[in-house]
């Protein structure tokens, strides 16, 4: 297996030997594992994917992921490699990687590629130039964007109110890895209430109760229902015309997936704009238009 600490000395090689990528080798993309919660497997699946189509590689996703993938979204997914197939291959190879981008990552010494995708592989940059093939296969269920659209009519005047939708990440992170705080989030609801004449926010969480007792005294604020799943959760950010984020992966991709393209997401980060909770690059990462508190203009 190839890890993060390896990576470097696994890179430096591939370029010793001056390896390119060519149409006369055929490459298998090989995705199996289920980690993490909703915002890691979208990145692993997207990363996948997006692997496949920018080196026009055979692509295995394993059926239980997929399953649950399809639970939410209206995926359409063709020509994948089926078990059998994958069970011909004998020589693959696993390379785990967190957040970094690895540009050499499909360059190998033989005449086929099997790469296994193993760890979260948060880096945008796999899938970024593919984002409109990605946002079709992730495109939610009729009832779930039903079921939030008829929360959002019934509590906001689109006419009147700009929708900001807020991720905030508790649960588990209170105890391994850092949170945003109140005042983070305070000041950017602050950002939206000084830029728009009237402003609804919309809250999802893992913790609802916490969020209704924080911010929730507030006419302005909404927290959706506890009955929401983390896919109505994900679409409800998908709706609003801006987003603001915390750490974690799930609000990412409600910025991500937003109809809105044009609209403004503010997240969290270190002083270096780095992510909060997690050691990698900014570029990396955060795509071009996540803007900071401190750069929003």
């Amino acid at each position: 297996m190839l890890n993060i600490r390896s990576k470097s000395l696994y890179i430096l090689q591939l370029r010793k030997n001056k390896i390119t990528f060519n149409d006369s080798k055929e490459c298998r993309i090989i995705l199996r594992e289920r980690s993490g919660r909703l915002g890691n497997r979208l990145f692993m699946f997207a990363s996948a994917y997006g692997l496949s189509l920018k080196y026009s590689c055979q692509l295995y996703i394993d059926q239980n992921i997929i399953n649950e993938l399809q639970t939410s979204f209206e995926m359409n997914l063709t020509s994948l490699l089926s078990k059998s197939q994958l069970n011909n291959f004998t020589s693959i190879t696993k390379i785990e990687n967190h957040c970094s981008y690895i540009p050499d990552v499909l360059h190998s010494l033989n005449n086929s590629y099997s790469i296994e995708l193993s760890g979260y592989w948060q880096v945008h940059k796999y899938f970024l130039d593919y984002m409109e093939q990605i946002k079709q296969q992730l495109r939610f269920k009729k009832s779930i964007l039903d079921r939030v659209k008829n929360f959002l009519e019934k509590n906001i005047d689109k006419n009147i109110s700009t929708s900001v939708g807020i991720h905030i990440r508790r649960g588990d992170f209170l105890l391994v890895r850092r949170v945003s705080s109140d005042n983070y989030i305070f000041n950017a609801m602050s950002h939206f209430q000084i830029k728009y004449h009237s402003v609804i926010f919309i809250i999802v969480s893992d913790d609802k109760g916490y969020c209704r007792k924080t911010f929730g005294q507030k006419k302005n604020v909404l927290v959706t229902p506890d009955s929401f799943s983390a896919a109505d959760d994900l679409a409800t950010l998908t709706l609003c015309k801006h987003t603001i984020l915390t750490a974690g992966t799930f609000g990412w991709w409600g910025a991500f997936l937003s109809q809105n393209r044009l609209g403004d997401v503010l997240t969290d980060s270190k002083p270096d704009h780095t992510p909060l909770d997690a050691n990698c690059r900014q570029d990396d990462y955060f795509p071009s238009w996540f803007k900071f508190l401190n750069n929003t203009n």
